[in-house]
């Protein structure tokens, strides 16, 4: 079985045994969002990124004989020709797409971290975070995804806006208010004792707390680390300092300023859920998207 989570930054292959061994994994940022915001389609360029990176996969993994579960997320449901690009793709790269809602790109994501964050001792009930490039979500989870809240505010729409510094404050501040009514709702649930967050945001971040490059990145050494607000602070502040060959040498080419516009985001999810601190997890929709095709 092969899962690919093509998401409005990154696409993200994982393939395993039908016992869920893993057997190979990897990833391309292919910014399958860029210029959503200013043109409401995903773009020739993109879609060439996205084929690019399958075929780029499929000569490392012999995709012959796998079934394959792809979905798509954010990017393609803004998208006006979300129908044309799915069906373009198909032809380009034999895969057929599905767009999943937003509510199953939570629930898969929270299946795939909570499981993750048990495997590391941590304890249900778990709030997850995930900052994607087009959508972040959040989802409380307790034995399965009991509530959740999906804005449409990601890594790359975010840093296509163009705001400075006190912008992006206001900015974030206005938008994530839903955020608000999401906490409000835990009166009839248990009180977390969790917060996980996935993607590459906090575990580029956590990397780099570890001392990792972007090129000795190791999800195994990444799992369970712990994040405060301080310590994302200045994280921050030391990577807007850095010159850009720096910059790449921690974050991945061309990708330091869509972090940091990712650790403004995931700073203020943290404020507004109250906690200080979250767990960081390199899982998934990808590892939810395979377990979901294995169950069935």
């Amino acid at each position: 079985m092969i899962a690919i989570d093509l998401g409005s930054n990154t696409i993200r292959f994982l393939a395993a045994t039908s016992g869920g061994e893993p057997l190979w994994e990897a990833q391309s940022v292919v910014r399958t969002a860029e210029n959503l915001v200013h043109t409401g389609v995903i773009g020739s360029a993109a879609i060439a990124r996205i084929a690019e990176a399958i075929s780029g996969a499929k000569a490392s993994f012999d995709f012959a004989g796998h079934e394959i579960a792809a979905v798509a997320t954010e990017a393609f449901r803004q998208a006006h020709n979300r129908e044309a690009a799915i069906v373009t793709l198909r032809d380009q790269t034999g895969i057929e797409f599905r767009i999943i809602s937003a509510k199953t790109e939570a629930h898969l994501t929270a299946n795939a971290v909570a499981k993750a964050a048990e495997q590391f001792g941590f304890s249900a009930p778990f709030i997850v975070i995930d900052i994607g490039g087009a959508s972040s979500e959040a989802v409380y989870f307790d034995s399965e995804a009991k509530r959740f809240v999906s804005l449409p505010i990601g890594i790359v729409t975010l840093f296509e806006r163009s705001l400075n510094a006190i912008e992006t404050e206001r900015f974030l501040e206005q938008e994530l208010g839903a955020l608000d009514d999401f906490v409000c709702a835990f009166g009839e649930f248990a009180q977390p004792k969790t917060v996980a967050a996935t993607a590459g945001v906090p575990t580029t971040l956590a990397a780099i707390k570890l001392g990792l490059t972007f090129d000795r990145y190791d999800k195994k050494i990444v799992n369970g680390t712990q994040l405060t607000i301080d310590e994302i602070d200045k994280l921050h502040a030391r990577l807007r300092s850095l010159q850009k060959t720096e910059l790449d040498l921690l974050t991945g080419k061309n990708r330091g300023d869509l972090i940091l516009c990712g650790a403004a985001i995931l700073r203020h999810f943290i404020v507004r859920l109250g906690v200080e601190a979250i767990a960081v997890f390199d899982e998934g929709l990808r590892e939810g998207v395979l377990q979901e095709a294995l169950r069935a």
